[in-house]
């Protein structure tokens, strides 16, 4: 299996970014930031990378009635060629649920850029998979225009990733 393919399914099943270790302690004890905090435009970047070949990045725009537009872009590439580049959209839900937030995708759209090898990595079961996730997330403000959003799917409940948050101008 390609690299990216690889990579992809990961992406796909994780849709923000790759699985990372347990979160700290020092995560699970921090306050959950209100919703009202939440609201704008977030640009974010992951801790890490789920390979040296892949670089991504994912825009957040958190609306005052729970509404959550998603942008995310993905590029891997081996030996400096694309192997695949692409942007993914997704609308989500964003719901309070015993004490965490939790990100529930309503729609989906994609938009290959480069797909050289003719991958198409957004079949049916990947579409359908992505739209049965659920993602819980702890935002973590550091400060009025930075946060760090913890984050988790509801299949993979031990295995957080997270992401460094900066809150872009209107």
């Amino acid at each position: 299996m390609n690299s990216w393919t690889q990579g992809r399914y990961l992406a796909v099943s994780l849709l923000l970014a790759t699985q990372f270790g347990l979160v700290s302690a020092a995560h699970a004890t921090t306050e959950l930031a209100p919703m009202s905090e939440l609201v704008g435009k977030w640009q974010c970047l992951p801790d890490e990378k789920a390979s040296d070949k892949e670089e991504s990045w994912v825009n957040y725009d958190f609306h005052h009635d729970g509404k959550v537009n998603s942008k995310e872009w993905i590029r891997y590439q081996d030996q400096g060629k694309t192997e695949l580049e692409f942007n993914l959209f997704v609308d989500y839900h964003l719901e309070s649920l015993e004490g965490e937030y939790r990100l529930k995708p309503l729609s989906m759209k994609r938009e290959i850029l480069s797909d050289p090898n003719q991958a198409n990595p957004f079949g049916y079961d990947a579409q359908r998979d992505l739209m049965g996730y659920r993602i819980f997330l702890q935002p973590v403000m550091k400060g009025k225009n930075k946060a760090q959003f913890e984050m988790w799917y509801h299949i993979t409940p031990q295995n957080h990733f997270s992401m460094q948050c900066q809150r872009q101008a209107a």
